[in-house]
């Protein structure tokens, strides 16, 4: 009888000298392929004891291949395949995708100053540190590994730039299709397709899921195909493609439908919506658009002064009240009125929201107007502090004092009552001013958060929660709370407006069901982690130091999910960099943020430069490693 002892003995042996994992979770998919599950969808070609790696090896075991195929460049993908290509694996990446490959560095030293003033809205978990391409493919190449042809095409939609590797082997046809779904019907996150649209002349900022279109224009181009299996970056494999990916166009369709029918946008860029709809949902989409709001199209009241997108609000004697300051020429007219007799002083500057088109001229402003500022509660940090935050529009002009106002504080000045309010609904830091003057008329100033077609929501990356208690389900209730007659001006449009209650209905309702899409769109426990890019961030996100010196950075979580959750993370620093632990675990409570907290010391021979800490995230059955970065420069 043989020695089962001596058998394993043997099979390792074996695994170890043809580089074979001997993982517990490898599953073989076909007598050369075989999946290694994790994080990353590693899989492993075999032919002639060799190995050919598709994403990376999420386990570590392998040690050699002769070369790792890469779909794109996202870190939180490529991490896995990296200690392959540094063992000597050639990397294999798209033409058009190498320069974030090559040059990483280059993006990280540029991003320091251009993370600020930002309207491209590109996501970044770009690599920290390059990967040297050793070859480079491109649509319609045809090449092989061992006499195994493969075939390449473009499959941009959740990236800018991603291909799909088409691979026919042990009669069955894969395709590695990088993160252009991710199981039956789903797909990773929304946020990622964030993009100019230019054949409707709308640029990054407001292009809410620009990429949809190119998105599926990549599934049915992968379904065309006709493959046996597909194999994302992550996710479950998936052995019915057609079905699966009919049913992801299907999902991304009806969200895509539900947000254009409500969409602030449709007000300022008019005719280029049809052209949105059409590109994702056909020439037919027959979409629901809501009535708009009604507009008077008389001027705001006479006490309303409309400078570019500042308003100037002036009592009977003359004095002022300022609604945000974004530019040099609002200062300008400002004074202009002064000089003309019109205004005798400003004695106050609301700010709406931290845009820099809202905030950048604030310093100017009171250096000519020695006045106070006021903000409420949750927009007060990021007014303070631009610097620690990752967001769209970030001005590099803090503002140093601000009169922090408690929610529903009301404050009497000359004729008029104000009442501040938070107002999370262009972005998460937002704030809305109710103004009502004696006897007259009732003005609530709600920043760039509605306009007469709908709520400003088309950047994702400004963070439009979808919670019951905050985002536009906040906004939506208190407008129906606010006194009757009261007119809406955001500050981007001229004419004040009204929505009617069954208006305000009808939005609710619409977001509601677009969150229960969400939810079957997406694998997350809780759609808003789908939309949500920052739920987990470094704070601060950029800061300066020198070397030697020991910085303190925390990771701010914020726990979207229906029930208590264990956050676990772990630092990656850069060579030089060092903490006491570099893992540490907290609980949160259902939607609340909490944070964990570190002392990092920077080597005293550390050189001057830019460098970057990202970290790796557990969450209940999710591990994202790489997921979140900060910046720091070394001085």
């Amino acid at each position: 009888m043989r020695n089962p002892i001596m058998i394993v003995i043997a099979v390792l042996l074996i695994l170890s000298l043809t580089g074979q994992s001997c993982y517990a979770d490898v599953i073989q998919l076909s007598d050369h392929v075989s999946l290694i599950p994790g994080p990353v969808n590693g899989v492993d070609i075999e032919k002639d004891n060799a190995h050919m790696i598709i994403y990376g090896d999420p386990s570590g075991e392998i040690k050699n291949a002769d070369m790792v195929l890469f779909t794109h460049s996202r870190r939180d993908v490529v991490w896995a395949g990296r200690e392959l290509v540094e063992n000597g694996a050639t990397a294999v990446a798209g033409e058009s995708d190498v320069e974030k490959f090559n040059n990483a560095e280059r993006f990280w030293n540029d991003f320091t100053t251009r993370r600020f003033h930002d309207y491209a809205q590109q996501g970044t978990k770009i690599l920290i540190k390059s990967l040297k391409v050793g070859r480079t493919v491109k649509a319609g190449e045809n090449f092989s590994w061992r006499g195994i042809p493969i075939e390449v095409i473009e499959t941009p939609g959740y990236t800018r730039r991603a291909l799909t590797y088409f691979i026919e082997i042990d009669g069955l046809k894969y395709a590695f299709v990088g993160d252009i779904i991710y199981g039956k019907g789903k797909l990773f996150d929304l946020y990622s397709l964030q993009d100019a649209v230019k054949e409707a002349n709308i640029g990054g900022y407001h292009g809410w899921a620009g990429r949809m279109g190119e998105l599926i224009n990549s599934l049915q181009k992968v379904a065309a195909q006709k493959p046996d299996i597909l194999i994302p970056a992550r996710g479950p494999v998936i052995r019915r493609p057609a079905e699966a990916i009919d049913l992801l166009i299907q999902r991304l369709q009806k969200v895509y439908e539900n947000y254009l029918s409500i969409s602030a946008g449709r007000w300022y860029f008019y005719k280029s919506y049809d052209v949105l709809a059409r590109r994702v949902l056909g020439s037919d989409h027959g979409i629901k658009w809501m009535p708009w709001a009604e507009v008077i199209k008389d001027k705001p009241p006479e006490w309303i002064v409309p400078i570019n997108n500042s308003r100037l609000i002036i009592s009977k004697d003359r004095c002022g009240f300022l609604i945000d300051c974004g530019s040099s020429r609002i200062v300008k007219k400002v004074i202009e009125l002064r000089e003309a007799g019109k205004l005798t002083d400003l004695e106050g500057l609301f700010i709406t929201h931290y845009h820099d088109d809202h905030t950048n001229d604030v310093a100017a402003c009171l250096a000519e107007f020695d006045c106070p500022v006021y903000a409420t509660g949750p927009s007060v940090d990021i007014l303070k502090h631009p610097d620690k935050y990752r967001l769209p529009c970030l001005t590099l002009n803090p503002i140093s004092e601000i009169n922090n106002m408690p929610e529903a504080h009301k404050m009497r000045w000359k004729e008029f009552t104000f009442t501040f309010y938070d107002f999370p609904g262009q972005t998460i830091y937002h704030d809305a001013l109710l103004v009502e003057k004696d006897n007259a008329e009732k003005i609530f100033f709600i920043g760039d958060s509605f306009t007469p077609s709908g709520i400003d929501d088309y950047c994702l990356l400004n963070r439009n929660l979808l919670h019951e208690q905050t985002g536009y389900f906040y906004c939506l209730n208190l407008l129906k709370k606010i006194p009757p007659g009261t007119l809406l001006i955001n500050q981007h449009v001229v004419e004040p407006f009204s929505f009617s209650n069954r208006q305000i209905d009808l939005m609710t309702a619409t977001l509601t069901k677009r969150k229960a899409l969400l939810a079957e769109l997406f694998p997350w426990d809780e759609p808003n982690y789908g939309i949500d890019e920052r739920w987990i961030r470094f704070s601060p996100y950029g800061r300066k130091a020198k070397s030697g010196q020991t910085i303190q950075i925390s990771l701010k979580a914020f726990n979207h999910s229906d029930a208590s959750r264990m956050f676990t993370v772990s630092l990656n620093l850069p060579a030089g960099f060092d903490t006491k632990s570099k893992t540490a675990s907290v609980t949160i409570p259902s939607q609340i943020e909490k944070q964990v907290d570190f002392s990092i010391l920077i080597g005293a021979s550390i050189d001057p430069g830019t460098y970057v800490l990202t970290a790796d995230v557990q969450l209940k059955q999710w591990n994202l490693p790489r997921w979140t970065e900060a910046i720091i420069e070394v001085e």
